[in-house]
């Protein structure tokens, strides 16, 4: 093949590369505008905003609002919400522009991420690409974007592990999870990974101390929750009243929890399983049989468990693992694709549950329980087959963090 011959087979390449980017970003607008447009069609969603709007006097003066049960987000959540705080508009309107420039950050970071890395797979790129779909219009009253961009950020740049690390404890200051993703650092990247997440978490949260009042509040009102009725853990709950028994409910702390005896050792056992796990996981990364498991695909695993565990399932969480997932998707050696798909099923049957079905879990009528079980069996697949891959790793000479995306 002659030079010239090379020269227009590489311009042509990047012509239709630059052309797929640009389908990508269509696709990721019209998602959203089609998200945005659908708050609408389900108005309850806007409670949260209102929640969200009326801690803005608190933190205005440099106060957490501790008193509010509701309460339950780190200190750097407070920046998302006073970012969209002081607009000349609507605080609904200004929530999903903060939201919207978050989101659109996440999708840039995918795309550069997918240009720098060789190879790559368009699979993530797309995948979040149609999140606004997949998820739904949930993406944009929650702030549940923000934190999926920085965990998203620690995992494509784990062949730089100080920014990887940083990146983390960002997360983390905004909502505790993104911690999770240190675990997808390859074992010699710790040495440098921890410290630089240690470092910049402790700088956030002493920077918070010194400016506000109340900035560790959210801990005593997590300690708190119960197990909400969409969990994993009420699951059997829900089963109980399809068969016609009785399921004592009640609104605490923001959800709606089972307030039955035995609810409070179930969420325990529950949490006491991703516990283990997460050890199981870690043990795994200090003895080196994750180190030629893509980082993507740890980090998907993680935060399956972390979902699958926890007492709460708000379909909101479907945005942390679409973001996950399509990071891990970026990879060509990933073996989560089916995964991948398992979650994105996931996430379209909870739009079913929330809100249409969210009464009948409480009230015990078939379709709305149906449905959840349907939800909660393809999570605890989902998660199962996660934890497989990484419990048997198939062989590979080349190390991962050679195809680790670097740092822009």
């Amino acid at each position: 093949m002659t030079p010239t011959t090379d020269t227009s087979a590489s311009h042509r390449v990047r012509s239709d590369a630059w052309l797929s980017y640009l389908a990508i970003g269509v696709a990721w607008l019209a998602t959203r505008l089609f998200a945005v447009a659908s708050v609408d069609l389900t108005p309850w969603m806007l409670h949260d905003l209102e929640v969200y709007q009326s801690w803005l006097a608190p933190l205005g003066d440099f106060t957490f609002p501790a008193a509010d049960p509701t309460w339950q987000y780190p200190p750097g959540a407070a920046l998302v919400f006073l970012a969209a705080g002081h607009w000349p508009i609507d605080f609904r309107w200004s929530f999903t522009l903060v939201i919207l420039a978050i989101d659109a950050a996440v999708m840039v970071t995918l795309m550069v991420a997918h240009a720098r890395q060789r190879p790559s797979s368009w699979r993530g790129v797309w995948l979040w690409a149609l999140a606004g779909v997949i998820v739904g219009p949930i993406m944009m009253v929650r702030f549940d974007v923000a934190p999926t961009l920085f965990a998203v950020l620690a995992i494509v740049t784990v062949a730089r592990p100080a920014w990887s690390g940083a990146s983390a404890a960002v997360g983390a200051a905004v909502k505790v999870w993104p911690a999770l993703m240190l675990l997808a650092l390859p074992r010699p990247s710790l040495k440098r990974g921890i410290p630089a997440f240690a470092l910049t978490l402790l700088v956030i949260v002493l920077g918070f101390a010194l400016l506000f009042h109340d900035s560790l509040s959210f801990l005593a009102n997590q300690r708190d929750r119960g197990l909400q009725v969409e969990s994993t853990g009420a699951l059997p709950y829900l089963v109980f009243s399809l068969f016609g028994g009785h399921v004592e409910t009640g609104l605490t702390f923001g959800s709606i929890q089972v307030l039955m005896n035995g609810a409070e050792l179930v969420g325990t056992v529950v949490t006491l399983i991703g516990i283990a796990l997460f050890a199981l996981i870690a043990w795994w990364r200090l003895r080196g049989r994750l180190e030629h498991v893509p980082p993507g695909d740890v980090a998907l695993a993680v935060m399956l468990v972390s979902v699958t565990t926890s007492r709460v399932y708000s379909p909101q969480f479907n945005t942390w693992l679409v973001g996950v997932a399509a990071a891990a998707m970026l990879s060509t050696r990933t073996r989560q694709r089916g995964v991948a798909g398992i979650v994105t099923a996931v996430s379209i049957v909870t739009q079913v549950v929330y809100p249409w079905s969210a009464t009948q879990l409480v009230t015990g009528e078939a379709s709305g329980i149906l449905a959840q079980v349907v939800r909660i069996t393809l999570l605890v697949v989902a998660t199962a087959l996660a934890v497989d891959s990484l419990a048997h790793p198939s062989p590979d000479p080349d190390p991962v963090g050679d195809t680790s995306v670097t740092a822009p």
